[in-house]
């Protein structure tokens, strides 16, 4: 069937409540996963009992003085060094990076609406655990972390496979950006409450933020399961004009499990580029979200309310950045301005590129707080656009297997968050200093610059040989090209794809 020759389905459809219901359940998704990184600094209390013989300084920053309001005195009970801290903080991703690819190829055998909407529900049971775990002993809380990250681990390759259904071509970028940016959100809306919680008197301090955000995602299964169908196939609700629309546009009108292409997939250079760009553009995105608020409490002095406020802005910079980025990805194809590939490739790097720039300014900055949080706010919320260049370039190649292939990249980018935050607590241990992180700065700001550059060596735009399923190879009698485009495609393509494709 010709898409072309299918009209968009117009107003609110199916479609736009699985994207709502998307963007709030990665709302949960990151609140479950990052409140941590601002209540440790509450549970915390090593810098008054270490020995502070290897430390010339630990901090070269005055106190600003500004609305300084955090109490924790009685909260900070846990005597845990920084290397423990950062275990703790990478252990959540041991378990998520783990159950990435299985998570994937579950999603592919058995859908993945169950997959997304247990995985939030068993996080956020564990959640309510991890209070009574600290009690115990810094290895229960590695424990429960780990277990939280198996739990989640399957979620985001259970919903690509979704999105691989439900998502039209010309709106893929924009309703897959939309649904993201819940993560983005959840920082904003979870890390600043976090950090009010962690010295207030409500439930204890700072343990009411593992026992809010997880009642509220609990509350939020309930919606998922109720009103989320696996596709529009299986949708009893959905308008005839839309499930034709979106079936039309997607080329995905079954349920039917075929073979996966394992050796194909693996031996793809455009499935590399997504892989290990994914890993490096994700490595400051970790040291952001697990170690910044340590660097802002004992480098910069902000105290815990303080840091919870920085952590959102990016995010919310962020959002913004993902969904303009989002919207012209989508216009320059609509237009036909530049090929597919162009504008994955243009969108990645106007996202990692000023996030590498920024890096080196916060060193220079030293102590100049306002300066400081803006090169913070700007360079990490600017990461945002990524999301129209690496992330939906997984649509792009391979929405058949979209699962499967997103739970690889997305393995590839848990790496970073088992890496990071320990690799953080290494460089720190006993030794805190500004000279100390702007060496990690620098680290992240050449993970970044390398990610640029390979995504624009390698990435491609267009669906590959590998993604098409057996009745389309025997029915369409179409042949597929070098670079994964079939004919039609080519056909279709703007004057300056050859251009473009041959230079990028």
């Amino acid at each position: 069937m010709d898409h072309a020759a299918i009209p968009p389905s117009k107003g609110y459809g199916a479609r736009h409540t699985f994207t709502i219901l998307s963007f709030i359940g990665y709302f949960h998704l990151y609140a479950l996963r990052f409140n941590i990184s601002i209540a440790i600094v509450a549970m915390v209390n090593h810098t008054d009992t270490f020995s502070n013989t290897n430390v010339t300084e630990v901090s070269e920053c005055p106190d600003p003085g500004i609305n300084k309001t955090t109490k924790i005195s009685d909260q900070a009970t846990y005597d845990w060094d920084e290397a423990t801290q950062g275990l703790i903080l990478s252990s959540f991703f041991y378990g998520y990076a783990f159950t990435q690819i299985p998570g994937g190829f579950l999603a592919e055998k058995i859908g993945g609406k169950r997959l997304f909407g247990y995985g939030i529900l068993v996080t956020a049971l564990l959640s309510l655990l991890t209070p009574l775990s600290a009690n115990a002993g810094p290895w229960a809380v590695v424990i429960v972390r780990g277990m939280m990250g198996l739990a989640e681990g399957v979620t985001i390759p259970a919903l690509s496979a979704m999105q691989g259904k439900w998502l039209p071509r010309l709106e893929r970028t924009l309703l897959s950006n939309v649904a993201n940016a819940g993560a983005h959100f959840g920082n904003v809306i979870c890390l600043p409450i976090a950090g009010y919680l962690s010295y207030s008197n409500v439930f204890g301090g700072w343990p009411s933020g593992f026992y809010i955000f997880g009642g509220a995602a609990i509350i939020w299964c309930f919606f998922w399961h109720f009103l989320i169908f696996e596709s529009p196939a299986q949708h009893t609700r959905i308008a005839p004009d839309e499930k034709q629309y979106i079936e039309s546009t997607t080329g995905v009108r079954h349920l039917k499990s075929y073979p996966t292409p394992w050796r194909a997939i693996l031996t793809s250079s455009a499935m590399w580029a997504i892989i290990l760009t994914a890993f490096l553009q994700t490595w400051g995105i970790y040291v952001t979200h697990t170690t910044l608020p340590r660097y802002m409490h004992n480098i910069q002095k902000f105290d815990i309310a303080q840091d919870g406020l920085l952590m959102a802005l990016p995010n919310l910079f962020n959002i913004f950045a993902s969904v303009v980025g989002s919207w012209f990805a989508d216009f320059l194809l609509k237009k036909q301005w530049l090929s597919t590939v162009a504008v994955r490739k243009i969108l990645n790097t106007l996202g990692l590129l000023p996030a590498a720039l920024c890096l080196p300014f916060i060193s220079l900055a030293g102590c100049d707080h306002v300066a400081v949080v803006a090169l913070i706010v700007f360079g990490n919320g600017m990461l945002g656009v990524c999301g129209s260049g690496i992330w939906v370039n997984i649509l792009d190649i391979g929405n058949n297997f979209s699962g499967l292939t997103m739970g690889l990249a997305n393995f590839s980018a848990n790496l970073s968050g088992v890496i990071s935050p320990y690799f953080v607590g290494l460089m720190t241990n006993n030794n805190e200093t500004m000279h100390q992180w702007n060496l990690i700065f620098y680290v992240s700001m050449a993970f970044y610059l390398l990610g640029i550059l390979i995504f624009v060596l390698f990435a491609k735009g267009s669906e590959q040989p590998w993604n098409r399923l057996p009745h389309e190879e025997t029915d369409t009698g179409d042949q597929t090209y070098g670079d994964g485009a079939s004919s039609d495609e080519k056909r279709s393509q703007p004057p300056c794809y050859k251009t473009l494709t041959e230079n990028m």
